[in-house]
């Protein structure tokens, strides 16, 4: 599943994939007016889904003052097994990146402008209840991932937001902007109602992958990486144990 920003409107693509295949085939494009603006989708089964509206208006005056005062306007959608779309939590500051853990137990949000990572148990009609939530200082999360083998979350984000909304306006023409990021791995705690438990993986000045806005375990051949991507850059940064140590001993 993908987000899908057609002319005519967003939406989200489903495709169906066949393991060895080399290509994916168009299932159907799903629209609502609930979903107005869609950042991210995880799957939860072939044909069902959340999403993030990460903001309420459209671009314009009204959109700078929610972006800037970072207005707790945006949501989260469900599409349901019946094809309908409902609100399955509301009253979030700039909902972003979305995953769920291994077992689909959970739900992760990132909500950017709060800054903070947010840990739903979801009911049987799509509603989403918070559980946990993470508050970061210095730190703003764009992106998650979540490491299958360990049930840990990755999530890559921005050290200095100003420096990275001018980076992503003048990266076409030409910049000397370099925003820093980081990575920060999170476990929920045993009893989740105590929250998450926040470890430092990788953190660089900006040179690395400026505006650093995804980050993904890698296992092969008994070597673990870190993969870095980012919306705004032409290639990828892959980083071993000791290359994280030594971005984050630079920074």
């Amino acid at each position: 599943m993908f987000v899908n920003h057609q002319r005519s409107g967003s939406g989200v693509s489903i495709f169906k994939h066949k393991l060895g295949d080399s290509f994916i085939q168009h299932v159907a494009t799903v629209k609502s007016p609930l979903l107005y603006s869609p950042n991210d989708v995880v799957a939860t089964s072939r044909r069902t889904f959340y999403a993030t509206n990460d903001v309420k208006y459209a671009p314009g005056f009204m959109r700078k003052i929610e972006v800037f005062f970072g207005m707790p306007w945006g949501h989260v959608v469900y599409y349901g097994p019946g094809g309908v779309f409902s609100k399955a939590h509301a009253g979030m500051s700039y909902p972003n990146g979305i995953a769920k853990s291994p077992d689909g137990g959970f739900i992760y949000v990132a909500a950017s402008s709060e800054p903070s990572v947010n840990a739903f148990r979801a009911a049987d009609d799509g509603a989403l209840e918070l559980v946990a939530k993470k508050v970061f200082t210095n730190f703003v999360p764009d992106n998650i991932s979540v490491d299958v083998a360990t049930g840990k979350l990755l999530v890559a984000g921005f050290l200095n937001t100003f420096e990275m909304f001018r980076y992503n306006r003048e990266v076409l023409e030409g910049t000397n902007a370099r925003p820093a990021g980081s990575v920060r791995r999170l476990s929920l705690s045993a009893n989740v109602r105590r929250g998450f438990i926040e470890e430092n993986v990788l953190a660089h000045d900006g040179t690395l992958l400026p505006s650093t806005t995804m980050a993904v375990v890698q296992r092969r051949n008994n070597v673990e990486r870190v993969l870095l991507g980012s919306v705004m850059a032409d290639h990828i940064a892959i980083c071993d144990n000791k290359r994280q140590r030594s971005y984050f001993d630079r920074l």
